[in-house]
């Protein structure tokens, strides 16, 4: 692993263990609400594996599973875009990536994600040159998973993965998830499997 990735990575752990230790103590903004060390690991290695040429995250926060993404990719020339809010995660994220050393391949697009992704719709349509991902992460709102994956996968190439956080864990989003997952498994054009890692995580390979 990059050194200067793994520094600052090591570093969000350790918030990451405080904030799990005094959650309710620190106000949702100020959250980091990332993935998991083990999570990271294991996209970092379907990354490796995988060598994509563009890189799609749904839930920026502080840049965390980025920094994984990152690291998996040094030296490939992949693209990587992220969509955050939060104008203050946004900031700690962009000083993160500095940090890491890599900020040059990382694109923080700052908004909504509906309405990013829906823009991001309109012009892949009008462009016939147009540019496919190769992996897609989701890890934002909850009760928006259904539509984060819907516009994934017109944006996804195939034999490309789109991949989500919290399937699992915490229990609190499960009414969301459930309802997600079963949407999930009525299409006809992925594959897709529930890796009991981390919070859980959903694997969709598209094969049509």
């Amino acid at each position: 692993m990059d050194k200067k990735i793994s520094r600052v990575l090591k570093r969000l752990e350790n918030k990451s263990n405080y904030e799990e230790k005094n959650f309710d103590k620190i106000p949702h903004d100020e959250r980091m609400l990332a993935i998991t060390k083990d999570t990271g690991i294991f996209y970092n290695t379907i990354l490796r594996m995988q060598k994509p040429k563009r890189i799609l995250e749904i839930g920026t926060s502080t840049g965390y599973s980025s920094l994984w993404f990152a690291d998996a990719v040094l030296g490939l020339k992949t693209e990587i875009l992220t969509i955050e809010q939060s104008k203050k995660k946004i900031e700690v994220a962009t000083r993160n990536f500095k940090s890491a050393g890599v900020s040059k391949i990382i694109q923080i697009k700052q908004g909504n994600a509906k309405d990013i992704l829906n823009q991001m719709l309109k012009e892949f349509r009008k462009n016939k040159s147009r540019k496919y991902f190769d992996f897609i992460f989701i890890d934002a709102d909850k009760e928006e998973y259904r539509f984060y994956f819907d516009a994934s996968l017109k944006l996804l190439k195939k034999g490309g993965i789109i991949a989500a956080d919290n399937i699992i864990y915490p229990e609190r989003f499960q009414m969301y998830i459930k309802k997600y997952m079963a949407y999930v498994y009525t299409k006809k054009n992925i594959q897709t499997s529930i890796i009991p890692i981390g919070n859980g995580q959903q694997i969709s390979i598209k094969i049509k």
